[in-house]
């Protein structure tokens, strides 16, 4: 049987055979504990991880082909940094039977609108720009980060068709973004901020 290279470790509802405290009569014996519970996630459970994963990365990718279109180098790092947050929340932050607090501050942080798209300061410059994306790409790459993030705290409930709904958006989002390539020079470039 095929398990999509997931294997699963960490807190997860302990089976109905082993929830109980049978004093070592059972299987579980007494000095099994709860931590220590081995969750093998099921078929639908692991093609809807692949999924997700496999989204993440086309994201990510994506994101690292914007972010090599960046004339500034300040927002190429910044759109760098978003691909890394967008394959962590699609992939090892997603955990079956998890609690959804895999995904760490920073893979948080640089999944915000404010960080992906928002100005970046230059220092002895004094001067603030934004990333040049078109209006298309901007809203695609918000909609990829919202989903990507909504991706850990998929777990505590119907955890596969959940997962494999937010997946398929997160494909419609890259799709939709890809297929927005700037018309004009002059789209392509946002206002400068003051």
């Amino acid at each position: 049987m095929d398990t999509y290279g997931v294997v699963v470790t960490g807190r997860f509802p302990a089976p109905a055979a082993l929830a109980p405290d049978d004093g070592g009569a059972g299987r579980g014996g007494p000095d099994l504990r709860y931590e220590d519970l081995r969750y093998e996630p099921d078929l639908q459970e692991r093609r809807a991880m692949a999924r997700a994963r496999g989204a993440g990365e086309r994201a990510a990718a994506w994101v690292r082909a914007l972010a090599g279109r960046q004339p500034e180098r300040s927002h190429g790092r910044t759109l760098l940094r978003t691909a890394a947050a967008l394959e962590a929340a699609s992939g090892a932050a997603v955990v079956p039977g998890g609690d959804g607090s895999a995904l760490d501050g920073g893979s948080r942080y640089h999944l915000l609108a404010s960080w992906a798209i928002g100005p970046v300061y230059h220092y002895g410059r004094d001067a603030r720009t934004l990333p040049e994306l078109t209006g298309a790409e901007r809203l695609a790459l918000v909609a990829a980060c919202a989903l990507a993030a909504a991706m850990p705290g998929t777990v505590g409930g119907d955890f596969a068709p959940e997962l494999d709904v937010l997946a398929a958006a997160l494909e419609d989002a890259v799709r939709a973004g890809r297929g927005a390539a700037p018309s004009s020079p002059a789209d392509a470039r946002p206002p400068e901020a003051p």
